[in-house]
This record gives C-alpha cells, sequence and structure tokens, in this order.
C-alpha cells in the first residue's frame, strides 16, 4: 500500500512540475505579446472547463480542468473569438490582432515560450554546477559509481581495503575505479560443465566511459541470461564472477593511474540468484551507476553547464528515434519519468538535492526541444510556417491552417496517449 502511495504522490508531483513549466512556457509568449500590445484574450493553465477565472479590463487569466499544457489566447480575424466576447472583438484595432504584427514580432512571439524552456533548464544547471561542485551521474565521465550492495562493489572493496560504512562516496570520489571487463562462470553442481564468458572494454589510455562500460556489461548479462534461460538452469547452478578494474589518476581528465590493472578474487553469487534472475527477467546485483563529473575550475563548470544542457534538450530527439525503433522505454510521460525515479536514493543530501534540480532541468529542456519540433501544432512548426510567409509573402489559407493543425493535434495527441498507457504497462 505504502508503494502504490510513493507511486500516485510521484506522478503528482511529475504532473506538477510539467505543469509549472508549461505555465512558464506560456508566460513567454504571454510577455511577448503584451510587449508587442498585442490584444491578449486570456492567459489559462490547463485545458478544458474553467475551474476558476480572474478577469481583468482586457486579459483573463484562467485555470481549467485538464492539466496538460496551457495557451495564450490573442485577437486574430482567423480565429473566433472566445464565447460572450464577440462585441469586444469589433472593437479591436487591426493593429493590435496578431495577424497582422510585424513579423519579427510573431516570430519572437512563437519562439520566447520554448526559449524560456531552454533557459530554466541552463539556469538549474548552472546552480547545480556552482552550487554543489560537480554534475552528479553524468553517464559521458570516465568511471562509474557503484551500489554498495553490488558484488562489483564489494569484490573490489575486499581488494582496496574500503570499509563499508564509507560506502559509495569512498569509492565515487577517491577510489574512482573504472572497471574494463568481467569474467563469469557457470558450474552445474551435478554435472560440473563449466561455461565461461569473458567481456572487455577495449585497452585506452583514457578510462572508459560509463556508457561505454555500461554497453558492455549489458551486452554480458543479456549474454549470460539468454543461456540461463535457454538451457533452463535452476538454483543448482553456481555462479562465480571476477572483475578486472582500472584506477583514475584524478578526478578530473580521465586519466588512468601508472598501476597496472588489477583483478579480483573470485566470488560466488549467493540467495539463489537464478531464481531472482528468471524473476526479474535480467541479471541483478552486479549495479553500477554513472559517476559525479567534478572540474577543476570554474572556468570548466560554466562551459560544460552549455553542453549539458544541450545534451538534455538533444535526449528528446534519440528517444524518439530509439521509440519508433522498437525501443519503447526510450521515451516516457510524467508517470514513466516518476516511476523511473522511485527508489534512487543516496546518503549524500547535496547529491539528492542535486538530482532533483537535474530531473526539472532534463524536464524544461525536453520541453523546449519538443516545442521545438516542426510538427504542427507546436511552436517549431509555427516558427517554419511565419518564416515561409515572411520570405514568400504569401500567407497561407486559413482552411489549410486548420486542417494541417487540427490533423497535427489529433497525432500529437494519440502519441501522448501511447506513451502513457505504455508508461503504466511497462
Amino acid at each position: 500500500m505504502g508503494s502504490v502511495l510513493i507511486v500516485i504522490l510521484s506522478i503528482l508531483i511529475s504532473i506538477i512540475v510539467v505543469l509549472v513549466l508549461i505555465t512558464l512556457h506560456e508566460l513567454g509568449h504571454f510577455i511577448v505579446a503584451k510587449l508587442s500590445k498585442a490584444y491578449v484574450f486570456e492567459f489559462a493553465i490547463g485545458f478544458g472547463p474553467k475551474l476558476f477565472v480572474v478577469k481583468t479590463k482586457e486579459t483573463w487569466y484562467s485555470v481549467r480542468l485538464i492539466p496538460l499544457g496551457g495557451y495564450v489566447s490573442i485577437a486574430s480575424d482567423f480565429v473566433e473569438p472566445p464565447k460572450g466576447r464577440e462585441e469586444e472583438f469589433e472593437k479591436i484595432p487591426d493593429a493590435r490582432k496578431i495577424d497582422y504584427a510585424i513579423k519579427w514580432k510573431k516570430t519572437l512571439f512563437i519562439l520566447f515560450g520554448p526559449l524560456i524552456n531552454l533557459f530554466i533548464a541552463y539556469i538549474l544547471i548552472f546552480s547545480v554546477m556552482f552550487g554543489v561542485g560537480y554534475m552528479p551521474s553524468d553517464p559521458n565521465f570516465y568511471g562509474q559509481n557503484f551500489s554498495t550492495n553490488s558484488i562489483a562493489y564489494k569484490m573490489i572493496a575486499k581488494n582496496e581495503g574500503i570499509k563499508p560504512e564509507e560506502g559509495n562516496k569512498y569509492v565515487s570520489n577517491h577510489l574512482k575505479v573504472a572497471i574494463t571487463g568481467w569474467n563469469v562462470q557457470l558450474v552445474d553442481k551435478t554435472q560440473k560443465d563449466i561455461k565461461d564468458w569473458e567481456f572487455t572494454v577495449s585497452k585506452k589510455e583514457s578510462a572508459p566511459t560509463y556508457k561505454e562500460i555500461s554497453a558492455m556489461f549489458n551486452d554480458g548479462k543479456k549474454e549470460v541470461y539468454e543461456y540461463i534461460t535457454k538451457y533452463n538452469l535452476d538454483d543448482q547452478t553456481i555462479v562465480k564472477f571476477q572483475f578486472e578494474y582500472l584506477k583514475l589518476d584524478n578526478l578530473y581528465s580521465g586519466k588512468l593511474t601508472t598501476e597496472k590493472e588489477k583483478t579480483t578474487d573470485w566470488a560466488t553469487l549467493e540467495d539463489n540468484p537464478i531464481t531472482i534472475w528468471k524473476k526479474a527477467k535480467q541479471i541483478t546485483g552486479i549495479a553500477i551507476a554513472p559517476p559525479d563529473r567534478h572540474f577543476k575550475n570554474g572556468a570548466q563548470k560554466f562551459g560544460y553547464t552549455f553542453v549539458e544542457t544541450w545534451n538534455q534538450s538533444f535526449s528528446l530527439l534519440v528517444g524518439i528515434g530509439k521509440f519508433f525503433t522498437g525501443d519503447f522505454s526510450a521515451i516516457s510521460g510524467p508517470v514513466g519519468i516518476a516511476k523511473s525515479s522511485i527508489g534512487t536514493t543516496t546518503t549524500a543530501t547535496t547529491s539528492m538535492t542535486a538530482s532533483r534540480i537535474f530531473y526539472v532541468s532534463s524536464i524544461s529542456a525536453n520541453l523546449f526541444m519538443l516545442n521545438m519540433l516542426p510538427f504542427p501544432p507546436l511552436d517549431g512548426y509555427k516558427f517554419w510556417e511565419t518564416l515561409v510567409e515572411w520570405v514568400t509573402k504569401k500567407e497561407v489559407s486559413q482552411k489549410t491552417k486548420t486542417i494541417i493543425y487540427a490533423t497535427g493535434a489529433i497525432l500529437l495527441i494519440s502519441f501522448i496517449v501511447v506513451v502513457t498507457i505504455k508508461d503504466f504497462i511497462i
């Protein structure tokens, strides 16, 4: 019951975060509209029936039932005025209608919403870089962190003399190793047959990044799991692991020490791993996580803030590409994001705070990239439509716009529904 409440609470928090970021996005449109002296009928948070509304002489501020977005309603000859404001519309001069705005002002109006989201993402990432001092869990950096419950940590800790109570912080910030390979042995107690695997990241002068290590681990775990299921192995099988690892020279460069690669002793997994793995449908207990990226000085932090803002934005395009090629876990809505964040804890309060800030910044960066996609009725499509009209000096007919926007909206809503259903199922 407690876990269900946590899931519900996490989903609600995710929806609130998205709603706040969308509201700020619409505020960007609203600010430019007001500065351009356009006639704004309404600034709405959400869609559907009004929950409550604050009316001023010109603009109404409303909160609506469905918290999946928002909008700014501006006077236009091509759009019906809000119900009950028809007489008011007749008195509005053409100069205050969006149709007659100078194209550069209209372009700025379109772009300012997504740019607000990009700016928010940048500011949040900047605050972590200079507040916490490092970037937590960077998959593009060298080495990895270890779960203190993982067999990799226990075996390397034994080799290096790390005390268990010093835990993950000690491994992350002082030992900082990069595993380059692992050997696995499966020994059947009855037949004494041995099956050996060995997976190794290619040796290089610098340590492998977490992405490289993770790809090696995941490929290895997948191959071992497929062998276990193919031959229907059970808990009569003993599973042994051995790890090769390297030390990093420092926390910044990814260069390795002059020490030779080390190898742990063979260790046997406990607690009937075959049963656990079959139930989980994957190999567990070897947990590694992305390392924290540290910086030598403020200039490095400042520069990498731009890089990380772009990485977070571009990740949406990567996810969409993977989604349409069969990797349905690559894209998540508020439900999926909330589910994935459950159980991600750390003993360090600053690291937890940084992770939460990055969680919000990634959503804001993704909203920027989503809205910049050239797909109707998103801002990206409106930008290109306005640009084409500006260059050709020809307006797209309202009938054509209506058909394109309606078709795009149906497809976009359908995609959101599919992703949300997927988040509940997977």
